[in-house]
């Protein structure tokens, strides 16, 4: 076989092992986006939840009282606190009416319809804190 012919063979699996990881997210849902996001959250933050408490309150600070922080982190895991933190927020809804929302096993599309918001900009704020606390 030609060397060139090789060469293009192998530049092409490469090209195939590297994008299809990141197609194969672009093709779930924005429900399954976002349940992957705060499971991502939660595997990451869950290890030590006094630090994650911190780094909440920062990054939510003058947006989310620090004891709404408190309270949803007592009966959430952290990436639920952070989807039902910015539903609250973007809803303009109170945190305990979407808490009580997931609690009842409603899911994140389902929550998303009845608050008005477009599960596309949950999205976007969680992707946003996970930047935004390293």
């Amino acid at each position: 076989m030609n060397i060139k012919v090789i060469r293009k063979v192998l530049v092409v699996l490469l090209i195939f092992m590297f994008l299809l990881p990141g197609a194969s997210f672009a093709r779930l849902s924005e429900s399954e986006r976002l349940e992957k996001l705060v499971k991502m959250i939660n595997k990451n933050q869950s290890k030590n939840l006094k630090t994650f408490e911190k780094k909440a309150k920062d990054y939510f600070f003058g947006v989310q009282k620090p004891d709404v922080i408190e309270t949803l982190i007592k009966e959430f895991p952290p990436g639920d606190t952070v989807a039902i933190i910015i539903m609250s927020n973007l809803s303009k809804k109170s945190y305990r009416d979407i808490a009580n929302m997931r609690k009842s096993d409603k899911g994140w599309q389902d929550m998303a319809n009845q608050l008005g918001v477009e599960l596309k900009n949950v999205i976007k704020e969680v992707i946003s804190f996970r930047s935004g606390i390293g």
